[in-house]
C-alpha cells in the first residue's frame, strides 16, 4: 500500500492543501517548529482510522477558521487498485466514503478489511515511530532494558512491559505472603479474630437462651396489659363522646314537637311574601307612568295640526336638487366650451407649421391611412442606421487604405534595404572555415586539460601506493629483526643450558633472519606501480603531440567572426519574416480595394429603400437618408395633431349638447312650480325654498313618530300591569288563599316552619358525624358516672404493668452482661461477612494470576512461533545499523529479554550496551517487527523526527536502512533538521509551510 496523494480541507492550521505525486519508496517531509509536520501526521491517521473524540486525549485540530473539516487520502493498492478515502464531519470519529476504481463506495468497515483488522493505536504502535520511542531507552533502568527491547519486538511500544508490570503490582496491592497491609492479609487476620470471638460465644449459650424465654414471656404479659388498657380507653372515648351529643339529641327532639304545634303552613310557594311585595312594588311605577304618556299623547295632537307643508316642492325634490347639483357643472361645461374653441384654434395653426415644414402636399384624410406603426419605425430607424454605417464604414476604408498602403511601400523598402545587407557567399565561406577552426582548437584544448589530469591523478596514486609499500616493508623487517632476536635469546638459554646443538641450531636461524626478511621484502614490490608509471608515460607522450598540434594553428579571433556570421544569419531571417510582412500587407491593400466595390454596392441598395419609403409616404426626395428618422417623428407628430383636431371638434358638440339640455330642465322645473318669468329664476332661491318645506316635513314626521311611540308607551304599560295583577293572583292560587289578608298570615306560619326545619337539619348534620353511636345516646343516662368507673380500672392496670417493667429490666441487664459489647447473632454475622470479604479478594487476586499466566504463555507462544522471524531479519538491520559491528540477536531463556553477539564473537545483554547501541537495538526490532507482521502485504512506515539525537556516523547508517526498507514499504519521514533532510540524496523533500508546496506538489485528487 502506497499514499499518492493528500488534500486537505481544514485540518488545524492547515487548509485548502493539496499534496500529491508523493513517492512510492521514499518522501522526506521538511519544515521548520510550527510549520505543521505533526499536523500533518495526525491527519493521515485521523483520515485513515477516524477524527479522535472529546472524551480521548489526542488533539483534535479542529480549524479556527471555520473552515471545512476533513479531507481526502488517494492510496495505490496491489488488491483493489487506486482507492481514496474521503472523511467529513459527522458522527463520533466522522463520516468515511471510500471509492474504489469501478465507482463503488465503501464505508467505515471496509477500512478494517484495508487494513487486515488493525486499528489506529495499532497501527502507530507498529508502523509510527518518533523520538519518544528512543527516549524510552533512556528512562529506563538497567535490569528493565532488556525487557523493554523485548516488549518493542513482540507488540512495537513497552505496552508488554507495562502489562507486566501493572499485573504484578496489583497482585501486590492485594496480597503478600508476609504482608500486613494488602486488604487480603487484612481480611484474614479479623476472620481468625472473628472464629475466637464466636467459639466463646458457645460456652455461655445455655443461661443466655433460659433468660431470653422469660423476657419472651413478660413481654407476652405487657402485651396483654396493653390491650386491656386500650379496651378500657375506648370505653371511656366512647361515654365521652355521647356526654357530648346528649345536649344536641335532647334539642332536637324538642323542635320535632313545636313543628307540630304550629297552623297549617303548606302548601305554600317558595318566597312567596316577597315575590308578592315585589310584584306590588312593580305596579305602582307603572300607574304613574301609564298617566303620563297619556298626557304627551293629548299636547303632540295639538302640535301636529298647527303645521303646513307645500307638497310641490317635496314632489320635484329631486329635480330641484339634480339642478343644483349640476350647477357648478353646468358653470365648468361652459368655461370648457370656451378653452375647447380656443385649443382648436390653436392646433391647426400647429399642424399647418408641421406640414409646411415637410411640404407635405396629403390631406388629412390620408394621413389617418399612413403606415405609422412599430415596424414602420423600425424601418426608417434601419434605413438610417444602415446610412450612418455605411457613411462609417467610408471613413474606415479610407483610413484601412491609408494604412494598407504605408504598410506595403514600408515593407518593399525594408526588403531593398535589407537585400543590400547580406554577406557574400565568398565572404561567407571565409568566416565559415574560420570558425571551424576555432572549434577544433577548443577540441584539442579540453583533450590536454583531460590528459594533464590523469598525469597528476597518476602521480597521486604512485605516491600513496609507494608510501604505503615503504611503511609495509619496514614493519615486516621489524618483524623479522624481532623473530631474529629472540632466537638468539632462546639460543643463549640454551647455551647456558648446555645443550649446545640445539643453541647452534637457533644461533644458525637468528642469522638467517636478516637474508630471508631482505629478501621477503625485496619481492613485495608491487606490480601495479610500474604499470601506473608506463601509464603515466604514455599520457605524457599523447600531452606533448596534442602540445605541438596547438602550436601549428594560428591565434584565431574566433568572437568577430562568430558575431558577423551571427548577424549575417539574423539579417536572412528578417528577410524571410520581410516577405511574409510584404505578402501580408499585398493581402490587406487588395481586400481593402475588394471591401471598397463591396460598400458602393450596399449604398445603392440603401438608396433604393430611401427612395421607395419617400414615395410611399409623400415625402419630398430632397430630404436626406440621414433625416428620414426626423420626417418620421414629424409625421407622427401630424397625425397625432389631426387625431387631437378631431376629438377637439367632438368634445365641443358634447359641450354644446350638454349645455341646451340643462337649460331646458330648468324651464320643466319652472312649469311644476307655477313660476311665471322662467328667464329670472334663480336655482339657489329653489334651493333654499326646498330645504325649508323639508324641514316642516321632517318636523312633522317627527311628531308623529313621537306620538306612536306614545301611543305604544301607553299599550305596553297596560298590558305590563295586567300581568303583574295575574302573577299576584297566581300566588294566591298556589297559598290555596282567596284575597291577600290570609296570603300574608299563612306566609308567616310557613316562614317559622322554616326557621324550625333549619335549625333541625343543622342539629342532624352534627349528629351524622357520631354515625350509629347516635342511636345508644339516651338523654336520661349519667355518663359521667361512667367515665370515673373506667378511669379507675386503668389505674389498677398500670400497677401492674409497672411490676412487670421492673422484672424485664433485671433480665435486660443481665443478658447486656452476657453479650458483653455484642450478641453472637452479631459475631456470627462479622465472622461471616469476614469470610465473604476473603473470597471477594481472593478471586481477583487469583484473575489477576490467571491473566499474567496466560500472558506468560502468550509471550512464550510467541519467542517460539513468531519471535525467531523478527530476530532473524532484526539481525540483518541491526547489523546495517552498526556497520557490521553487532552480527547475531539471541533470546535471553532466563528472562523476556535479547542477547546479542558482536564482531568478536563476544556476547552482552541490553544494559550491558551503550545508550546509542540500545537505541540501535530498539530501531533494529521495531522495524524487524514491521516488515515481518504482514507478510503479504505492505503499509506505510511514518517516522517523525527518530535521529535527531545521533551523531553523523549513525545518522548515515539509519538514512541506510530506511532506503532498503523503502525499497518493500513506503516510508514517510518527518524532519525539522537541515542536517538530516541533507543526508538523504536523491530524495526530492516536500517543504511545508511555503508556497512551493502549493506550486511543485499539486495534488491528482
Amino acid at each position: 500500500m502506497r499514499i499518492i496523494g493528500i488534500q486537505i480541507y481544514g485540518y488545524g492550521k492547515l487548509e485548502n492543501v493539496e499534496i500529491g505525486n508523493l513517492s512510492p519508496a521514499l518522501q522526506v517531509f521538511y519544515g521548520q517548529n510550527e510549520a505543521g509536520k505533526s499536523t500533518l501526521m495526525s491527519f493521515i491517521h485521523s483520515i485513515l482510522f477516524g477524527f479522535p473524540t472529546k472524551q480521548q486525549n489526542d488533539q483534535r485540530y479542529i480549524p479556527k477558521t471555520g473552515s471545512k473539516y476533513g479531507g481526502k487520502l488517494l492510496l495505490q493498492t496491489d488488491q483493489y487498485g487506486t482507492v481514496m478515502i474521503e472523511r467529513l464531519p459527522g458522527k463520533a470519529a466522522g463520516d468515511v466514503s471510500i471509492y474504489l476504481p469501478d465507482g463503488t463506495v465503501k464505508e467505515e468497515g471496509f477500512i478494517s478489511e484495508l487494513f487486515q483488522g488493525m486499528d489506529k493505536n495499532l497501527y502507530q504502535n507498529i508502523y509510527s515511530f518518533n523520538i519518544h520511542g528512543l527516549q524510552g531507552v533512556h528512562n529506563l533502568k538497567s535490569e528493565d532494558v532488556g525487557r523493554f527491547l523485548f516488549s518493542a519486538g513482540t507488540v512495537g511500544t513497552d505496552a508488554l512491559l507495562e502489562l507486566q508490570n501493572k499485573l504484578t503490582k496489583e497482585m501486590d496491592l492485594l496480597f503478600k505472603p508476609k504482608g500486613k497491609n494488602p486488604p487480603l492479609n487484612m481480611e484474614l487476620n479479623r476472620l481468625k479474630e472473628d472464629h475466637v470471638k464466636v467459639s466463646k460465644w458457645q460456652e455461655k449459650n445455655n443461661e443466655y437462651e433460659g433468660l431470653l424465654e422469660e423476657q419472651r414471656r413478660i413481654e407476652n404479659e405487657l402485651s396483654i396489659l396493653e390491650v386491656k388498657k386500650q379496651f378500657l380507653r375506648d370505653n371511656i372515648q366512647e361515654s365521652e363522646k355521647l356526654q357530648s351529643i346528649q345536649p344536641i339529641v335532647d334539642e332536637y327532639q324538642t323542635i320535632e314537637y313545636q313543628l307540630t304545634s304550629l297552623p297549617v303552613f303548606e302548601p305554600f310557594p317558595e318566597d312567596g311574601l316577597k315575590r308578592f311585595e315585589q310584584l306590588q312594588a312593580l305596579i305602582k311605577p307603572y300607574e304613574a307612568q301609564l298617566k303620563t304618556f297619556q298626557a304627551k299623547s293629548f299636547e303632540l295632537d295639538k302640535e301636529k295640526s298647527s303645521i303646513q307643508v307645500s307638497a310641490q316642492y317635496l314632489e320635484n325634490e329631486q329635480q330641484i336638487t339634480e339642478l343644483v347639483k349640476h350647477k357648478s357643472l353646468f358653470s365648468e361645461k361652459q368655461n370648457r366650451l370656451q378653452l375647447v374653441s380656443k385649443e382648436l384654434q390653436q392646433n391647426e395653426e400647429e399642424l399647418h407649421q408641421l406640414k409646411s415644414r415637410l411640404n407635405l402636399a396629403i390631406s388629412e384624410e390620408k394621413i389617418h391611412e399612413l403606415d405609422l406603426s412599430i415596424a414602420a419605425k423600425d424601418l426608417f430607424s434601419d434605413i438610417v442606421s444602415e446610412t450612418a454605417r455605411h457613411n462609417q464604414q467610408k471613413h474606415f476604408l479610407d483610413d484601412h487604405f491609408s494604412r494598407a498602403k504605408d504598410a506595403l511601400e514600408n515593407s518593399e523598402l525594408k526588403l531593398k534595404e535589407l537585400n543590400q545587407q547580406i554577406l557574400s557567399n565568398e565572404e561567407r565561406e571565409v568566416l565559415e572555415k574560420k570558425k571551424k577552426q576555432f572549434t577544433e582548437i577548443e577540441s584539442i584544448e579540453k583533450e590536454k586539460v583531460l590528459i594533464e589530469d590523469e598525469v597528476n591523478r597518476i602521480n597521486q596514486q604512485i605516491q600513496r601506493m609507494t608510501a604505503k609499500e615503504t611503511e609495509n616493508k619496514a614493519k615486516l623487517t621489524r618483524i623479522f629483526y624481532g623473530i631474529g632476536f629472540l632466537l638468539l635469546l632462546t639460543a643463549v638459554y640454551f647455551y647456558f643450558s648446555q645443550e649446545w646443538l640445539t643453541g647452534g641450531i637457533l644461533t644458525t636461524l637468528a642469522l638467517l633472519m636478516l637474508p630471508i626478511g631482505n629478501t621477503v621484502t625485496s619481492q613485495m614490490s608491487s606490480s601495479i606501480i610500474p604499470a601506473l608509471k608506463d601509464d603515466r608515460e604514455s599520457l605524457l607522450k599523447k600531452l606533448n603531440a596534442v602540445q605541438e598540434k596547438l602550436k601549428n594553428y594560428n591565434l584565431i579571433h574566433n568572437e568577430d567572426n562568430t558575431a558577423r556570421l551571427l548577424h549575417d544569419q539574423q539579417i536572412k531571417q528578417q528577410i524571410e519574416i520581410e516577405k511574409v510582412t510584404l505578402h501580408q500587407n499585398e493581402r490587406v491593400y487588395e481586400k481593402v480595394l475588394t471591401e471598397f466595390e463591396e460598400w458602393e454596392k450596399v449604398g445603392f441598395s440603401i438608396d433604393e429603400k430611401a427612395t421607395n419609403i419617400k414615395k410611399t409616404y409623400g415625402l419630398p426626395q430632397q430630404i436626406s437618408n440621414e433625416r428620414l428618422m426626423d420626417a418620421f417623428q414629424i409625421l407622427e407628430a401630424i397625425r397625432e395633431k389631426v387625431l387631437s383636431k378631431g376629438k377637439l371638434i367632438e368634445q365641443k358638440h358634447e359641450l354644446q349638447k350638454d349645455i341646451s339640455s340643462f337649460h331646458q330642465k330648468i324651464n320643466e322645473v319652472a312649469n311644476k312650480l307655477n313660476i311665471l318669468d322662467q328667464d329670472s329664476i334663480k336655482i339657489d332661491q329653489l334651493a333654499i325654498q326646498l330645504q325649508e318645506e323639508k324641514r316642516k316635513h321632517e318636523q312633522l314626521l317627527q311628531i308623529e313618530a313621537k306620538l306612536k311611540e306614545a301611543t305604544d308607551q301607553i299599550s305596553e304599560l297596560s298590558m305590563e300591569m295586567e300581568h303583574l295583577q295575574r302573577e299576584c293572583r297566581v300566588l294566591w292560587d298556589m297559598a290555596e288563599v282567596s284575597n291577600e289578608e290570609k296570603f300574608r298570615a299563612k306566609g308567616q306560619a310557613n316562614a317559622q316552619a322554616k326557621e324550625l326545619k333549619g335549625r333541625m337539619n343543622i342539629l342532624k348534620s352534627q349528629l351524622e358525624r357520631f354515625g350509629e353511636l347516635v342511636n345508644h345516646c339516651n338523654v336520661e343516662t349519667n355518663y359521667k358516672n361512667q367515665i370515673e368507673e373506667l378511669s379507675a380500672e386503668i389505674t389498677q392496670l398500670h400497677a401492674v404493668e409497672k411490676e412487670a417493667q421492673r422484672q424485664l429490666s433485671a433480665i435486660y441487664h443481665r443478658v447486656q452482661e452476657l453479650e458483653e459489647g455484642g450478641t453472637y447473632a452479631e459475631f456470627l454475622h462479622s465472622y461471616e461477612a469476614s469470610k465473604s470479604m476473603v473470597k471477594e479478594h481472593a478471586k481477583k487476586w487469583a484473575t489477576l494470576a490467571i491473566a499474567k499466566d496466560i500472558l506468560s504463555k502468550t509471550v512464550d507462544q510467541y519467542r517460539k512461533l513468531r519471535l525467531p522471524k523478527v530476530i532473524e531479519k532484526a539481525e540483518h538491520y541491526f547489523s546495517i545499523l552498526t556497520e557490521k559491528r553487532y552480527k547475531k540477536i539471541y533470546l535471553d531463556n532466563d528472562i523476556d529479554g535479547f542477547i546479542v553477539e558482536d564482531e568478536n564473537g563476544l556476547r552482552y545483554k541490553p544494559n550491558e550496551l551503550s545508550q546509542a547501541t540500545s537505541e540501535q537495538l530498539y530501531m533494529a526490532l521495531r522495524f524487524s517487527l514491521a516488515s515481518t507482521m504482514h507478510p503479504n502485504q505492505s503499509y506505510p512506515f511514518i517516522i517523525d523526527d527518530s535521529f535527531v539525537n545521533f551523531d553523523s556516523n549513525r545518522l548515515s547508517s539509519a538514512v541506510l536502512l530506511i532506503k532498503e526498507l523503502s525499497k518493500d514499504n513506503q516510508v514517510l519521514l518527518f524532519t525539522c533538521h537541515q542536517h538530516v533532510m541533507e543526508e538523504f540524496t536523491g530524495v526530492e523533500p516536500i517543504k511545508l509551510g511555503t508556497e512551493e508546496l502549493k506550486v511543485n506538489h499539486k495534488s491528482v485528487l
